[in-house]
Protein backbone atom coordinates (compact mmCIF):
# COMPACT_ATOMS: atom_id res chain seq x y z
CA UNK A 1 0.00 0.00 0.00
CA UNK A 2 2.76 2.21 -0.05
CA UNK A 3 2.92 5.33 1.86
CA UNK A 4 -0.55 5.57 2.21
CA UNK A 5 -2.65 6.70 5.45
CA UNK A 6 -6.19 4.76 6.25
CA UNK A 7 -8.48 7.56 4.49
CA UNK A 8 -6.48 7.34 1.20
CA UNK A 9 -7.11 3.69 1.28
CA UNK A 10 -10.57 4.94 0.58
CA UNK A 11 -9.71 5.99 -3.09
CA UNK A 12 -8.22 3.48 -3.75
CA UNK A 13 -10.59 1.21 -2.93
CA UNK A 14 -13.01 2.92 -4.67
CA UNK A 15 -10.97 2.97 -7.83
CA UNK A 16 -10.01 -0.44 -7.95
CA UNK A 17 -13.56 -1.44 -7.38
CA UNK A 18 -14.14 0.94 -10.76
CA UNK A 19 -11.85 -0.52 -12.78
CA UNK A 20 -12.65 -4.18 -12.16
CA UNK A 21 -16.60 -3.53 -11.76
CA UNK A 22 -16.52 -1.70 -15.12
CA UNK A 23 -13.97 -2.33 -17.32
CA UNK A 24 -14.17 -5.92 -17.29
CA UNK A 25 -18.65 -5.55 -17.60
CA UNK A 26 -18.73 -2.21 -19.97
CA UNK A 27 -22.83 -3.26 -19.71
CA UNK A 28 -22.46 -0.99 -16.38
CA UNK A 29 -21.11 2.22 -18.26
CA UNK A 30 -24.01 1.84 -20.63
CA UNK A 31 -27.29 4.41 -20.42
CA UNK A 32 -29.16 0.86 -20.14
CA UNK A 33 -27.43 0.02 -16.81
CA UNK A 34 -29.76 1.62 -14.96
CA UNK A 35 -30.96 -1.08 -11.95
CA UNK A 36 -29.36 -2.40 -8.68
CA UNK A 37 -30.30 -4.65 -5.82
CA UNK A 38 -28.65 -3.79 -2.68
CA UNK A 39 -28.38 -6.30 -0.07
CA UNK A 40 -28.60 -4.46 3.80
CA UNK A 41 -30.50 -1.51 4.62
CA UNK A 42 -27.72 -0.85 7.59
CA UNK A 43 -26.07 2.92 6.51
CA UNK A 44 -23.31 1.25 3.77
CA UNK A 45 -26.81 -0.09 1.99
CA UNK A 46 -28.76 2.65 2.40
CA UNK A 47 -26.33 5.41 1.22
CA UNK A 48 -25.52 3.28 -1.95
CA UNK A 49 -29.12 3.12 -2.09
CA UNK A 50 -29.80 7.14 -1.74
CA UNK A 51 -26.88 7.97 -4.42
CA UNK A 52 -27.74 5.66 -6.73
CA UNK A 53 -31.81 6.72 -6.69
CA UNK A 54 -30.84 10.08 -6.97
CA UNK A 55 -28.65 9.49 -10.28
CA UNK A 56 -31.70 7.78 -11.21
CA UNK A 57 -31.03 4.31 -10.94
CA UNK A 58 -33.99 1.52 -10.07
CA UNK A 59 -32.94 0.17 -6.30
CA UNK A 60 -34.63 -2.60 -4.51
CA UNK A 61 -32.56 -2.88 -0.99
CA UNK A 62 -33.20 -6.38 0.48
CA UNK A 63 -33.43 -6.23 4.05
CA UNK A 64 -33.66 -9.73 6.50
CA UNK A 65 -34.65 -8.02 9.80
CA UNK A 66 -37.82 -6.51 10.36
CA UNK A 67 -36.79 -2.90 10.32
CA UNK A 68 -34.44 -0.82 8.52
CA UNK A 69 -30.83 0.30 9.75
CA UNK A 70 -28.94 -2.70 10.56
CA UNK A 71 -26.72 -1.79 13.74
CA UNK A 72 -28.11 1.62 13.74
CA UNK A 73 -30.86 1.54 16.62
CA UNK A 74 -32.30 4.24 18.71
CA UNK A 75 -34.31 3.10 21.12
CA UNK A 76 -36.69 4.38 24.19
CA UNK A 77 -37.36 2.46 27.31
CA UNK A 78 -41.32 2.52 28.09
CA UNK A 79 -40.38 3.95 31.86
CA UNK A 80 -39.88 6.97 30.10
CA UNK A 81 -40.25 7.42 26.46
CA UNK A 82 -39.13 10.60 26.39
CA UNK A 83 -35.60 9.91 26.75
CA UNK A 84 -33.20 8.06 23.88
CA UNK A 85 -30.76 5.83 23.89
CA UNK A 86 -28.61 3.94 21.37
CA UNK A 87 -28.47 0.40 21.35
CA UNK A 88 -26.16 0.43 18.42
CA UNK A 89 -23.96 2.53 16.81
CA UNK A 90 -23.35 6.46 18.68
CA UNK A 91 -21.28 8.43 17.69
CA UNK A 92 -20.71 11.39 15.17
CA UNK A 93 -16.81 12.09 14.99
CA UNK A 94 -15.29 15.68 14.18
CA UNK A 95 -13.78 14.27 11.43
CA UNK A 96 -16.54 12.23 10.09
CA UNK A 97 -17.16 15.61 7.55
CA UNK A 98 -19.43 13.08 5.50
CA UNK A 99 -21.54 12.12 8.08
CA UNK A 100 -22.18 15.64 9.72
CA UNK A 101 -22.71 16.91 5.95
CA UNK A 102 -25.58 14.81 5.61
CA UNK A 103 -27.11 15.53 9.30
CA UNK A 104 -26.66 19.29 7.41
CA UNK A 105 -28.25 18.31 4.42
CA UNK A 106 -31.76 16.76 5.93
CA UNK A 107 -31.81 19.11 8.48
CA UNK A 108 -30.89 16.60 11.78
CA UNK A 109 -29.10 18.66 14.26
CA UNK A 110 -25.88 17.57 15.89
CA UNK A 111 -25.65 18.04 19.65
CA UNK A 112 -22.00 18.23 21.37
CA UNK A 113 -21.50 14.62 23.03
CA UNK A 114 -18.35 14.55 24.86
CA UNK A 115 -17.14 13.34 27.79
CA UNK A 116 -14.49 13.14 30.38
CA UNK A 117 -13.47 10.06 32.12
CA UNK A 118 -13.55 8.94 35.71
CA UNK A 119 -11.70 5.81 36.71
CA UNK A 120 -12.46 2.94 38.88
CA UNK A 121 -9.66 0.81 39.70
CA UNK A 122 -9.87 -1.06 42.57
CA UNK A 123 -13.07 0.43 44.45
CA UNK A 124 -11.27 3.46 44.23
CA UNK A 125 -13.06 6.62 42.27
CA UNK A 126 -10.20 8.90 40.35
CA UNK A 127 -11.81 12.62 39.55
CA UNK A 128 -11.07 13.11 35.95
CA UNK A 129 -8.27 15.30 36.88
CA UNK A 130 -6.55 12.79 39.32
CA UNK A 131 -5.43 10.06 37.00
CA UNK A 132 -2.90 10.09 34.00
CA UNK A 133 -0.76 7.62 32.14
CA UNK A 134 2.89 7.59 33.51
CA UNK A 135 5.49 10.32 31.67
CA UNK A 136 7.08 8.10 29.83
CA UNK A 137 3.82 6.03 28.17
CA UNK A 138 2.24 9.76 27.41
CA UNK A 139 5.52 10.98 25.50
CA UNK A 140 5.94 7.06 23.94
CA UNK A 141 2.89 7.01 22.58
CA UNK A 142 2.50 11.03 21.30
CA UNK A 143 6.01 10.44 20.01
CA UNK A 144 4.31 7.07 18.13
CA UNK A 145 1.43 8.93 16.94
CA UNK A 146 3.36 11.71 15.60
CA UNK A 147 5.17 9.52 13.79
CA UNK A 148 2.70 7.66 11.82
CA UNK A 149 2.11 9.37 8.78
CA UNK A 150 5.96 8.93 8.29
CA UNK A 151 5.63 5.03 8.00
CA UNK A 152 7.30 2.96 5.57
CA UNK A 153 5.06 0.17 4.14
CA UNK A 154 7.85 -2.30 5.45
CA UNK A 155 6.88 -0.65 9.25
CA UNK A 156 2.85 -0.79 8.49
CA UNK A 157 3.08 -4.59 8.32
CA UNK A 158 5.61 -5.05 10.95
CA UNK A 159 3.12 -3.51 13.08
CA UNK A 160 0.17 -5.09 11.59
CA UNK A 161 1.61 -8.18 13.03
CA UNK A 162 1.89 -7.48 16.23
CA UNK A 163 -0.55 -6.76 18.84
CA UNK A 164 -1.40 -3.14 20.79
CA UNK A 165 -0.55 -4.59 23.54
CA UNK A 166 2.67 -5.78 22.93
CA UNK A 167 3.69 -2.73 21.33
CA UNK A 168 2.68 -0.31 23.29
CA UNK A 169 4.51 -2.70 26.17
CA UNK A 170 8.03 -2.19 23.85
CA UNK A 171 7.68 1.69 23.78
CA UNK A 172 7.72 1.79 27.51
CA UNK A 173 3.83 1.34 29.19
CA UNK A 174 4.71 0.25 32.45
CA UNK A 175 2.54 -2.97 33.68
CA UNK A 176 -0.21 -0.23 35.37
CA UNK A 177 -0.76 1.46 32.00
CA UNK A 178 -1.05 -1.64 29.87
CA UNK A 179 -4.42 -2.52 32.25
CA UNK A 180 -5.60 0.91 31.98
CA UNK A 181 -5.28 1.10 27.93
CA UNK A 182 -6.88 -2.18 27.96
CA UNK A 183 -9.74 -1.28 29.57
CA UNK A 184 -9.77 2.24 27.76
CA UNK A 185 -9.21 0.75 24.19
CA UNK A 186 -11.22 -2.27 24.40
CA UNK A 187 -14.00 -0.64 24.15
CA UNK A 188 -13.49 0.23 20.98
CA UNK A 189 -12.40 -2.98 19.74
CA UNK A 190 -14.35 -5.76 21.37
CA UNK A 191 -11.99 -7.27 22.35
CA UNK A 192 -8.91 -6.58 24.82
CA UNK A 193 -5.94 -5.40 23.05
CA UNK A 194 -4.26 -7.97 23.22
CA UNK A 195 -6.29 -9.51 20.16
CA UNK A 196 -5.97 -6.30 17.97
CA UNK A 197 -3.34 -5.12 15.50
CA UNK A 198 -1.23 -2.87 16.33
CA UNK A 199 -1.12 -1.26 13.20
CA UNK A 200 -4.81 -0.98 13.22
CA UNK A 201 -5.43 0.63 16.95
CA UNK A 202 -2.61 3.06 16.06
CA UNK A 203 -4.36 4.35 12.62
CA UNK A 204 -7.39 4.72 15.00
CA UNK A 205 -6.04 6.83 17.16
CA UNK A 206 -3.41 8.54 14.61
CA UNK A 207 -6.22 9.72 12.25
CA UNK A 208 -9.00 10.64 15.32
CA UNK A 209 -10.50 13.53 16.64
CA UNK A 210 -9.10 14.45 20.40
CA UNK A 211 -12.10 12.90 22.00
CA UNK A 212 -11.43 9.80 20.00
CA UNK A 213 -14.53 10.63 17.73
CA UNK A 214 -16.96 10.84 20.19
CA UNK A 215 -18.14 14.06 19.70
CA UNK A 216 -21.67 14.10 18.59
CA UNK A 217 -24.66 12.26 18.73
CA UNK A 218 -28.12 13.31 16.48
CA UNK A 219 -30.27 15.27 18.35
CA UNK A 220 -33.52 12.82 18.42
CA UNK A 221 -31.67 9.98 18.02
CA UNK A 222 -29.29 8.20 15.49
CA UNK A 223 -32.43 6.73 13.72
CA UNK A 224 -33.57 9.59 12.17
CA UNK A 225 -30.82 9.72 9.47
CA UNK A 226 -32.16 6.18 8.48
CA UNK A 227 -35.50 7.29 8.03
CA UNK A 228 -34.25 10.04 5.88
CA UNK A 229 -32.69 8.20 3.92
CA UNK A 230 -35.11 5.47 3.72
CA UNK A 231 -37.79 7.66 3.18
CA UNK A 232 -36.02 9.42 0.24
CA UNK A 233 -35.03 5.68 -1.35
CA UNK A 234 -38.87 5.36 -1.14
CA UNK A 235 -39.70 2.77 1.36
CA UNK A 236 -41.55 0.48 -1.49
CA UNK A 237 -38.06 -0.05 -2.66
CA UNK A 238 -36.97 -1.62 0.73
CA UNK A 239 -38.35 -5.23 0.83
CA UNK A 240 -37.90 -6.23 4.85
CA UNK A 241 -37.90 -9.41 6.26
CA UNK A 242 -35.70 -10.58 2.60
CA UNK A 243 -32.74 -12.88 3.68
CA UNK A 244 -30.79 -13.52 0.61
CA UNK A 245 -29.65 -17.14 -0.11
CA UNK A 246 -28.07 -16.63 -3.58
CA UNK A 247 -26.48 -14.16 -5.72
CA UNK A 248 -26.25 -15.77 -8.89
CA UNK A 249 -24.31 -14.06 -12.33
CA UNK A 250 -25.18 -14.47 -15.79
CA UNK A 251 -25.17 -13.01 -19.17
CA UNK A 252 -24.34 -9.83 -17.97
CA UNK A 253 -27.58 -10.06 -15.12
CA UNK A 254 -27.11 -10.52 -11.55
CA UNK A 255 -29.63 -12.27 -9.87
CA UNK A 256 -30.54 -12.57 -6.51
CA UNK A 257 -32.40 -14.97 -4.48
CA UNK A 258 -34.48 -14.45 -1.38
CA UNK A 259 -37.11 -16.47 -0.09
CA UNK A 260 -39.37 -17.51 -2.78
CA UNK A 261 -38.45 -14.20 -4.56
CA UNK A 262 -36.24 -13.79 -7.33
CA UNK A 263 -34.51 -10.26 -8.05
CA UNK A 264 -32.70 -9.33 -11.61
CA UNK A 265 -31.01 -5.92 -11.83
CA UNK A 266 -27.96 -5.01 -13.51
CA UNK A 267 -25.61 -5.09 -10.82
CA UNK A 268 -25.85 -6.01 -6.99
CA UNK A 269 -23.74 -4.27 -3.90
CA UNK A 270 -23.45 -6.46 -1.07
CA UNK A 271 -23.08 -4.91 2.31
CA UNK A 272 -23.70 -8.14 4.73
CA UNK A 273 -21.54 -8.54 7.65
CA UNK A 274 -19.12 -11.50 6.80
CA UNK A 275 -21.33 -13.89 9.22
CA UNK A 276 -24.35 -13.39 6.66
CA UNK A 277 -22.17 -13.00 3.27
CA UNK A 278 -21.06 -16.87 4.66
CA UNK A 279 -24.67 -18.18 4.24
CA UNK A 280 -24.84 -16.55 1.04
CA UNK A 281 -24.54 -18.71 -2.16
CA UNK A 282 -22.27 -17.37 -4.88
CA UNK A 283 -22.59 -18.67 -8.90
CA UNK A 284 -19.49 -18.50 -9.60
CA UNK A 285 -18.19 -18.85 -6.63
CA UNK A 286 -16.32 -16.62 -4.70
CA UNK A 287 -12.63 -16.38 -5.44
CA UNK A 288 -11.03 -19.09 -2.52
CA UNK A 289 -8.90 -16.45 -1.52
CA UNK A 290 -12.36 -14.32 -0.70
CA UNK A 291 -14.01 -16.87 0.87
CA UNK A 292 -11.40 -17.50 3.09
CA UNK A 293 -10.71 -14.24 4.11
CA UNK A 294 -14.72 -14.29 5.10
CA UNK A 295 -14.27 -17.33 6.79
CA UNK A 296 -11.26 -15.59 9.05
CA UNK A 297 -12.65 -12.26 9.67
CA UNK A 298 -14.21 -12.13 13.52
CA UNK A 299 -16.39 -9.16 15.27
CA UNK A 300 -16.44 -7.79 18.31
CA UNK A 301 -18.46 -9.11 21.60
CA UNK A 302 -19.90 -6.56 23.06
CA UNK A 303 -23.28 -6.12 25.09
CA UNK A 304 -24.76 -2.60 25.79
CA UNK A 305 -26.61 -1.70 28.91
CA UNK A 306 -28.65 0.93 29.09
CA UNK A 307 -29.97 1.67 32.58
CA UNK A 308 -32.54 4.44 33.43
CA UNK A 309 -32.03 5.65 36.77
CA UNK A 310 -34.58 8.39 39.05
CA UNK A 311 -31.93 10.46 39.16
CA UNK A 312 -28.70 11.75 37.77
CA UNK A 313 -26.72 11.03 40.64
CA UNK A 314 -23.44 11.44 38.48
CA UNK A 315 -23.77 14.80 38.33
CA UNK A 316 -21.99 15.77 35.49
CA UNK A 317 -23.56 15.85 31.76
CA UNK A 318 -20.59 15.27 30.25
CA UNK A 319 -20.14 12.29 32.65
CA UNK A 320 -18.49 8.51 31.77
CA UNK A 321 -16.02 6.17 33.67
CA UNK A 322 -13.52 3.86 32.69
CA UNK A 323 -14.15 0.93 34.80
CA UNK A 324 -12.30 -2.71 35.99
CA UNK A 325 -15.93 -3.84 36.98
CA UNK A 326 -17.65 -6.19 34.85
CA UNK A 327 -18.56 -3.29 32.19
CA UNK A 328 -15.42 -1.33 31.00
CA UNK A 329 -16.83 1.45 30.30
CA UNK A 330 -20.07 3.77 31.51
CA UNK A 331 -21.13 7.13 30.08
CA UNK A 332 -24.37 9.26 30.20
CA UNK A 333 -26.39 8.56 27.23
CA UNK A 334 -29.18 11.31 27.82
CA UNK A 335 -26.77 14.24 27.65
CA UNK A 336 -28.46 17.37 26.86
CA UNK A 337 -31.98 15.38 27.17
CA UNK A 338 -33.91 17.19 29.81
CA UNK A 339 -35.20 15.28 32.38
CA UNK A 340 -34.70 14.61 36.36
CA UNK A 341 -34.24 10.45 35.27
CA UNK A 342 -31.02 9.65 33.25
CA UNK A 343 -29.56 6.73 31.72
CA UNK A 344 -25.98 5.34 31.70
CA UNK A 345 -25.23 3.17 29.39
CA UNK A 346 -22.78 1.06 29.97
CA UNK A 347 -20.04 -1.75 28.02
CA UNK A 348 -19.09 -4.92 28.50
CA UNK A 349 -16.90 -6.70 25.65
CA UNK A 350 -15.04 -10.46 25.23
CA UNK A 351 -15.88 -12.85 27.34
CA UNK A 352 -17.49 -10.40 30.46
CA UNK A 353 -20.30 -9.75 27.01
CA UNK A 354 -20.89 -13.61 27.19
CA UNK A 355 -21.38 -13.17 30.83
CA UNK A 356 -23.82 -10.46 30.94
CA UNK A 357 -25.94 -12.25 28.01
CA UNK A 358 -26.76 -14.98 30.02
CA UNK A 359 -28.22 -13.11 32.56
CA UNK A 360 -31.92 -12.22 32.72
CA UNK A 361 -32.47 -8.26 32.35
CA UNK A 362 -33.03 -8.36 36.34
CA UNK A 363 -29.87 -10.07 36.69
CA UNK A 364 -28.13 -8.21 34.44
CA UNK A 365 -29.27 -4.76 35.79
CA UNK A 366 -28.41 -5.94 38.97
CA UNK A 367 -24.94 -6.81 38.19
CA UNK A 368 -24.14 -3.59 36.38
CA UNK A 369 -25.91 -1.29 39.31
CA UNK A 370 -24.07 -3.03 42.03
CA UNK A 371 -20.51 -2.56 40.43
CA UNK A 372 -21.70 1.21 40.83
CA UNK A 373 -21.75 0.61 44.28
CA UNK A 374 -18.46 2.26 45.07
CA UNK A 375 -19.19 4.99 42.81
CA UNK A 376 -22.84 5.98 44.67
CA UNK A 377 -23.92 3.60 47.08
CA UNK A 378 -27.78 4.28 45.76
CA UNK A 379 -27.02 3.33 42.43
CA UNK A 380 -29.12 0.18 42.61
CA UNK A 381 -31.75 1.28 44.36
CA UNK A 382 -32.58 4.33 41.43
CA UNK A 383 -32.33 2.13 38.78
CA UNK A 384 -35.99 1.78 37.29
CA UNK A 385 -34.78 -0.43 33.85
CA UNK A 386 -32.53 -1.70 31.75
CA UNK A 387 -32.70 -2.08 28.16
CA UNK A 388 -29.76 -4.13 26.40
CA UNK A 389 -28.26 -5.36 23.47
CA UNK A 390 -25.95 -8.24 22.79
CA UNK A 391 -24.04 -8.17 19.36
CA UNK A 392 -22.79 -11.11 19.43
CA UNK A 393 -26.18 -13.06 19.59
CA UNK A 394 -27.32 -10.92 16.78
CA UNK A 395 -28.36 -13.24 13.85
CA UNK A 396 -26.73 -11.42 11.06
CA UNK A 397 -23.97 -9.74 12.54
CA UNK A 398 -22.78 -12.10 14.82
CA UNK A 399 -20.78 -8.83 16.43
CA UNK A 400 -20.72 -5.53 17.04
CA UNK A 401 -18.56 -4.47 14.35
CA UNK A 402 -14.99 -6.43 12.67
CA UNK A 403 -12.35 -7.00 15.08
CA UNK A 404 -8.76 -6.73 12.46
CA UNK A 405 -6.23 -9.06 15.15
CA UNK A 406 -2.49 -9.45 14.04
CA UNK A 407 -1.99 -9.51 10.08
CA UNK A 408 -5.71 -8.96 9.23
CA UNK A 409 -5.40 -5.28 8.42
CA UNK A 410 -3.69 -6.07 5.44
CA UNK A 411 -3.68 -9.50 5.03
CA UNK A 412 -7.43 -9.76 5.21
CA UNK A 413 -9.38 -6.53 3.93
CA UNK A 414 -8.07 -5.37 0.72
CA UNK A 415 -8.76 -9.00 -0.11
CA UNK A 416 -12.77 -8.99 0.93
CA UNK A 417 -13.04 -5.39 -0.80
CA UNK A 418 -12.58 -6.72 -4.10
CA UNK A 419 -15.75 -7.38 -6.78
CA UNK A 420 -16.83 -10.51 -8.02
CA UNK A 421 -17.64 -9.45 -11.42
CA UNK A 422 -21.31 -7.54 -11.14
CA UNK A 423 -21.55 -7.54 -7.13
CA UNK A 424 -19.74 -4.88 -5.27
CA UNK A 425 -19.09 -4.90 -1.58
CA UNK A 426 -19.44 -2.38 1.04
CA UNK A 427 -19.88 -1.99 4.96
CA UNK A 428 -17.87 -1.14 8.14
CA UNK A 429 -15.76 -4.04 7.54
CA UNK A 430 -14.33 -2.72 4.61
CA UNK A 431 -13.67 1.29 5.66
CA UNK A 432 -11.52 3.72 6.06
CA UNK A 433 -13.41 4.74 9.47
CA UNK A 434 -13.96 1.17 10.16
CA UNK A 435 -16.44 0.38 13.49
CA UNK A 436 -18.12 4.03 12.53
CA UNK A 437 -21.51 4.96 10.87
CA UNK A 438 -18.85 7.05 8.67
CA UNK A 439 -17.18 4.29 7.43
CA UNK A 440 -20.10 2.69 6.28
CA UNK A 441 -21.58 5.56 4.36
CA UNK A 442 -18.00 6.14 2.84
CA UNK A 443 -18.02 2.80 1.56
CA UNK A 444 -21.67 2.65 0.51
CA UNK A 445 -21.42 5.95 -1.41
CA UNK A 446 -17.82 4.44 -3.08
CA UNK A 447 -19.50 1.50 -4.31
CA UNK A 448 -22.45 3.30 -5.76
CA UNK A 449 -20.24 5.56 -7.42
CA UNK A 450 -17.65 2.83 -8.96
CA UNK A 451 -21.33 2.04 -10.60
CA UNK A 452 -22.13 5.33 -11.76
CA UNK A 453 -18.85 5.89 -13.68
Amino acid sequence: MGQINRREFLGILGAATASVALGSQPVLGQKEAKSCVIIGSGFAGLAAGFKLKTAGWDVTILEARSRVGGRVFSYSLPQNPKLICELGAEWVGESHERLKALCHDFKIGLQKHQFDDYLMQNGTISRPSEWSFSPQAKAALDQMIAGYGKLSTLEKNQLDRLDWWTQLEKIGFTPNDLRIRDLMDSTDFGESIREVSAFAALAEYAESSPKNEMDYKMTGGNSRLVNEFADRIGRENIRLGAKVSEIRQSKGIVTVKAGDDVFRADACICTAPVASLRKIKFDPPLPPAQAAAAERLGYARIIKNSVLYDERFWNAENFSMVSDTTSHYYFHSTQGQPDKQGILTAYAIGDKADVLASQSDERRMALITRDLVDFDVNAPKLARGIASYAWQRDEYTEGAYAIYRPGQWFGLRPILARPHGKVLFAGEHLADWQGFMEGAIETGEASAAALLK
